[in-house]
């Protein structure tokens, strides 16, 4: 019986998605020329900031990476903070700060802004290497939630990945990125009760085990990959620890394709700024300081055993690191409780999923491809029509690469660290007047290789050293930089990217006025001086 109360609140969630797609596609103007375009990837920067603030935040509530944070937070305590939470928190108020910068191009993807100010040819690799990283998330997060759902609807995995995508398919061939914004406020109305009942959840069962005393209860905990009283040590890897955390992740996440996306999607600057000073907010509670506390009230709950393992067996499954936080707390609920934490855990990777592909998709329709249309003269009618196919080509991809999401995992971390060193750090120095051309792709390139190389040697090559050591001990590096061990390659890419695209700008021949042209001095605010800069000309192809 309660597998039907599951399917019941499961289609009923996903056919409200569709009528929102549906009650979209019916608002919008039938429009001609490139507005279509305009509307379906940009929604004709008409967006008020409030909206973007909570599609954003709805967007960041995936449960696969706060599942990831919060386990780290389980494993490492408060050091785990260093991992997601304090990143995030510093990435949200340097977000507020950014937004004039990124409207001062007018360009709908950061690969085209990257094409306006180097040339095409780095507009092609940052897309090609932005589809890499997106899709690699689009299919962790497609099978985090299908796991998830797969314990409670009672069939495959693969069936509930399909499931959480056939809404998406169709509200977005409908809408575009309008229907996706809308859909994202609906869902967001279902997660926050979903992060505030669990947080209550976590709490009250924290509570119980540690007979009111939660913080001290915590404090004598000895987390598994920490020494015995450190669980509330920030500091307990020591200075370089949270160094190479900031250098690996801040960089990427500061330009994130879905980001940089609804700042200019906003109808003004001040709307924009306004979604940014919301979505510290909101993101602030939702996605940093509700699972921080789950985090932390589980070491009470469910506390490390004899040999340190996370005690967190949910059905059959027990393993070494706390990834089924979630899982266990919405267990023990009541049936009807847990039918709404259902459709919480839907909403919260079907507004990821749809996120990610929908910025997949502007890699591959917008950057990559469009531009060839154009120079052959299609109609905007045609291009739309390629834009929808393409959509729904990366939700059909990601599900396949999530039903093969084992053999995918080396590639969901190296995602991190190309997002990074290979299209943040040229977009960065878009600003800086002095980057070329050349120093971009090296830049590219060589990021790409140390990223790649420093992954396979940290995760695959180096041999524990001794087994009766802490893991971060457990391999071949010198001491001082043992504590960042399984971070380090990010740091690594970052640092070459870095060191490269300085170096070679400085070595090769500096930019042409046109270039340098393509960023204004002031935020673009007119809709109609948009339109026009983000339409590619063929003075766009510039050397």
């Amino acid at each position: 019986m309660n597998n039907l109360y599951y399917w019941i609140g499961t289609i009923g969630y996903c056919l409200a998605m569709v009528v929102i797609g549906v009650w979209i596609r019916r608002r919008i103007r039938h429009d001609q020329g490139e507005q279509m375009n305009f509307e379906f990837w940009i929604a004709k920067r008409q967006l008020p900031g409030w909206r973007l603030a909570v599609s954003l935040t709805s967007g960041w509530l995936m449960l696969g990476w706060l599942g990831f944070g919060m386990s780290q937070i389980y494993m490492y305590g408060a050091t785990g903070l260093w991992i997601l939470p304090i990143p995030w928190m510093i990435l949200c108020v340097i977000v507020i700060f950014m937004v004039p910068f990124i409207r001062r191009i007018a360009a709908v993807s950061l690969p085209q802004s990257i094409g306006k100010r180097y040339g095409p040819g780095a507009r092609t690799m940052l897309a090609v290497m932005s589809f890499f990283v997106f899709i690699a998330w689009t299919q962790a997060e497609l099978f985090m939630g299908g796991v998830l759902m797969s314990r409670l609807l009672g069939v495959p995995i693969w069936l509930c990945m399909a499931i959480i995508i056939a809404p998406i398919i169709l509200y977005v061939w409908l809408g575009g990125f309008r229907a996706n914004v809308a859909t994202d406020v609906a869902q967001f109305a279902i997660m926050a009760p979903f992060m505030i009942i669990l947080t209550v959840v976590a709490v009250q069962q924290a509570s119980a085990a540690s007979h009111g005393n939660i913080l001290q209860a915590i404090g004598q905990t000895a987390p598994p990959w920490a020494a015995p009283g450190k669980a509330m040590y920030l500091g307990y890897l020591g200075w370089l620890f949270p160094i190479v955390l900031l250098v690996g992740y801040l960089p990427g996440w500061l330009i994130e394709q879905d980001l940089v996306l609804r700042v200019q999607a906003a109808k003004s600057t001040r709307e924009a700024r306004k979604a940014a000073v919301w979505g510290l907010g909101l993101i602030g509670i939702f996605v940093i300081v509700l699972p921080a506390i789950i985090a932390f009230c589980s070491m009470v709950i469910y506390p490390p055993d004899a040999a340190g393992n996370p005690n967190l067996a949910v059905g059959a499954e027990k393993g070494k690191e706390a990834y089924y936080i979630c899982s266990a707390l919405i267990a023990n609920l009541p049936a009807w409780l847990s039918v709404f934490m259902l459709v919480g855990i839907i909403a919260c990777q079907m507004s990821t999923v749809d996120t990610f592909a929908n910025v997949s998709a502007l890699a591959l329709a917008y950057d990559l491809i469009e531009p060839g249309m154009r120079k052959r003269n299609v109609s905007p009618k045609g291009r739309l029509l390629l834009a929808r196919v393409i959509s729904v080509l990366v939700l059909l991809i990601s599900l396949a690469c999530a039903v093969i999401s084992d053999t995918l995992k080396d590639v969901y971390y190296i995602s991190s660290g190309v997002l990074s060193a290979c299209v943040a750090i040229p977009s960065i120095f878009i600003f800086w007047r002095r980057t070329t051309l050349p120093a971009v792709l090296t830049a590219a390139v060589l990021g790409f290789a140390g990223t790649i190389g420093a992954f396979l040697y940290e995760y695959h090559f180096l041999q524990a050293a001794d087994a009766n050591l802490p893991h971060y001990y457990q391999n071949d590096l010198p001491t001082w930089i043992s504590p960042s061990y399984g971070y380090n390659y990010l740091a690594v890419g970052v640092g070459l990217s870095l060191a490269s695209i300085v170096a070679v700008s400085l070595l090769t021949r500096r930019p042409s006025a046109r270039q340098l042209a393509a960023i204004e001095a002031v935020p673009v605010e007119e809709y109609e001086r948009f339109t026009a800069g983000a339409v590619q000309h063929p003075s766009e192809n510039i050397s």
